[in-house]
C-alpha cells in the first residue's frame, strides 16, 4: 500500500514523485508500475513528469541516484561511528562483517525493487547505466576511502589498493543479494551468517601487518658505471652477470635459474623471463641496453650475447646427453649459487662504499634499477608487472625516487 502525505504542497514537485516511485518501485515492481500511476499517487498530472524526467527510465535513474545518496549517508555515518575504533585485525573484521551485513539488510528491504533491477536492465538506455554506475562507484569510493583509514589505523596493509577491495567487496555482496531475491539461496549458502562469515574471512585472510619500512638504497650512477667496468675485467660471465643486475632488476635466484629459452629478443630488444618457485613463467621483463645514461650496446650485441658466444665455445665438445640448459653454469656445469654470485659481486665492488660508509649490498643492484625505470616515468601498473613488485611496496621506492628528484631540482637552481 502506498501512503500519500497528508500535505504535499510542502514537498517539492520532484521530489515527491521520486519518493512516489521508490515506493511503488518497491511494491510492486518495476515493469507493473506505470507513470500514471506515479502521477495519481503523487497527485501530479503525468505530462509533469514527463517534464521532469523525460520517461520512465529518466524517473527509474532518479530514483535509484536517491537510494544510492541514501545509502551514502549511512556508510559515512556507519564508518564514521567505527573507524576511529579500530586499532586490530579483529576490530577490521568486525568493521567489514558490519557494512556486509548492513548492506544486505539495506538491499534486501526493496526486494521487488531489486527484482525488477534484474529483469530490465537491458532494458536501460546508455546514458542510464553509465549514470549509474557512476552512483556506485561513488558508493565505491566511500568504502574505499573507510576501508584506507581503517587499514591505517589498524596498522594492516593489504594486497589490493583500497579502491579494488571496495569494488570486489560490493560485488560480492550485490551478487549475493541477487541470488537471495532471484533464486533458492539456500542450495548454495546456509544462511547469510554463513556467507557473510566466509566473505569476512577470505578478506581477512590477505591483511598483514605492515612491515618495517624497507631501506632503500640505490647506487649513485657514476659508481655503477665503474662496477661493471670491474665486472667486465673479471670475464664475460661476470660482465653478463653484472649487467643483468642493473639491466633487468634481477634477483640473484632469479638469475641462477635463468635457462637459455628464457632469453628472447623481442622487437629489437633482449626480454627475460623469470620463473617462480614452481618453475612456471611469473613474468617478462625487458634488458635495458641504456643504464643510468651509459649504453651497453643493443639487442644483438650486448655483454650477455657476448657471454653466450663464450658459452657456446666452452660447450661445443659436449655430447647431447651432457647439455647444459642453464645460462650460468660453473667449472663443473652445475647451476651456480647464491653464495658464488656474492662472492662476485664483491671482487667488483670492493673499493666503493655507500655514503655511511658500508659496503655495496647485490640487493642494490635491484634498487637502483627500480629508482630509474620510476624515474623514466614508467606507469605504476606496469612497473609492478616487469618487477613483481607487489604495489603495497612501492611507497619506499617512490619515496626515495621523490628524494632524488628534489636534490636534482635544487641542483639544478644552482647552475
Amino acid at each position: 500500500m502506498v501512503h500519500t502525505p497528508m500535505s504535499v504542497s510542502r514537498i517539492p514537485t520532484r521530489q515527491r514523485i521520486v519518493n512516489t516511485a521508490l515506493e511503488l518501485f518497491a511494491s510492486k515492481g518495476i515493469t507493473e508500475t506505470t507513470t500514471r500511476q506515479i502521477a495519481d499517487f503523487a497527485k501530479v498530472n503525468e505530462v509533469t513528469l514527463f517534464r521532469h524526467f523525460g520517461n520512465k527510465h529518466g524517473l527509474l535513474l532518479a530514483v535509484l541516484q536517491e537510494c544510492l545518496q541514501k545509502y551514502l549517508v549511512l556508510a559515512q555515518v556507519g564508518e564514521s561511528l567505527m573507524v576511529s575504533d579500530i586499532s586490530s585485525q579483529s576490530d577490521l573484521r568486525r568493521f567489514l562483517k558490519y557494512y556486509v551485513q548492513s548492506s544486505l539488510r539495506a538491499i534486501e528491504s526493496v526486494p521487488e525493487l531489486m527484482r525488477s533491477l534484474v529483469g530490465e536492465a537491458g532494458q536501460y538506455p546508455l546514458e542510464s547505466r553509465q549514470a549509474l554506475a557512476q552512483g556506485v562507484n561513488q558508493v565505491n569510493q566511500t568504502i574505499a576511502t573507510a576501508i584506507n583509514d581503517v587499514l591505517i589505523n589498524s596498522r594492516l596493509q593489504y594486497s589490493l589498493p583500497p579502491m579494488k577491495l571496495a569494488n570486489l567487496l560490493n560485488t560480492c555482496i550485490l551478487g549475493y543479494a541477487v541470488i537471495t531475491l532471484t533464486s533458492d539461496v539456500q542450495a548454495i549458502w546456509k544462511d547469510r551468517d554463513e556467507f557473510v562469515n566466509t566473505l569476512v574471512d577470505i578478506f581477512i585472510q590477505e591483511v598483514s601487518p605492515v612491515s618495517r619500512a624497507q631501506s632503500i638504497v640505490d647506487i649513485p650512477a657514476e659508481i655503477v658505471r665503474e662496477v661493471l667496468l670491474q665486472a667486465k675485467k673479471c670475464g664475460a660471465r661476470d660482465y653478463a652477470i653484472a649487467y643483468l643486475l642493473f639491466g633487468a632488476g634481477i634477483k640473484v635466484n632469479d638469475l641462477i635459474h635463468l635457462r637459455m629459452q628464457d632469453y628472447q629478443i623481442q622487437s629489437n630488444h633482449g626480454i627475460l623471463r623469470i620463473r617462480n618457485n614452481y618453475d612456471d613463467i611469473s613474468r617478462t621483463v625487458p634488458i635495458n641496453h641504456n643504464i643510468l645514461g651509459h649504453r651497453y650496446g643493443s639487442a644483438s650485441s650486448n655483454p650477455l650475447s657476448a657471454y653466450l658466444k663464450v658459452r657456446k665455445n666452452e660447450l661445443k665438445d659436449t655430447s647431447p646427453n651432457d647439455s647444459v640448459d642453464l645460462i650460468f653454469f660453473n667449472s663443473d656445469r652445475q647451476a651456480l649459487t647464491s653464495a658464488v654470485v656474492e662472492q662476485m659481486w664483491m671482487q667488483w665492488t670492493q673499493t666503493y662504499q655507500n655514503l655511511d660508509g658500508s659496503p655495496l649490498e647485490i640487493e642494490q643492484a635491484r634498487h637502483t634499477w627500480c629508482i630509474e625505470m620510476l624515474g623514466r616515468n614508467l606507469d605504476i601498473d606496469s612497473f609492478c608487472i616487469i618487477s613483481g613488485i607487489n604495489p603495497r611496496d612501492l611507497r619506499d621506492y617512490q619515496t626515495r625516487l621523490g628524494e632524488k628528484l628534489a636534490l636534482n631540482r635544487a641542483i639544478a637552481l644552482d647552475s
